[in-house]
Order: structure tokens, then sequence, then C-alpha cells
């Protein structure tokens, strides 16, 4: 189990223990929030190597399927 399926666990379980409270809105709220990161894709790819030594940012950005996943949380015109 990853990271987000544990938030969004810990989310469901909140929810049922906070039934009837204010609380348990705002776990509704969360957990679908949680729903949305988990359903996000990657939009960028960058060679978990420049994040170590600073490399040359131009040359090793990419949109494949190698080394750590960049996600935008929001899209702005």
């Amino acid at each position: 189990m990853n990271k987000i399926d544990l938030i969004i666990d810990a989310l469901e379980n909140a929810v049922h223990n906070f039934a009837g409270d204010d609380t348990e809105e705002k776990c509704i709220e969360a957990l679908a929030a949680a729903r949305e990161l988990k359903a996000l894709k990657p939009v960028a790819w960058v060679d978990d190597g420049l994040l170590e030594w600073g490399d040359d940012y131009s040359s090793r950005w990419g949109r494949k399927n190698d080394g750590v996943k960049l996600y935008a949380l929001e899209v702005t015109k």
C-alpha cells in the first residue's frame, strides 16, 4: 500500500468515526481531494540524477516513462 492509499484508508475510517459531526464533512472533502490526487497522471519526468547533481535542466527534461515523475496540482491559463 502506498502513501496515498494509506491516507485514503485513514480518511475513510475517520468518516465513519465522526458520523454526524462537523469533522465528518471535512473528512469527506479531504477524501475527495485525496482520490483526485491518486487519479493524477504525471505531466513530465526528470532524470533523478538531476535532482542529486543539479545538472543542466534543459537537456534532462522529457516526456518519457523513466526518472522522477512530476505532477501538476493545478492548471492555470
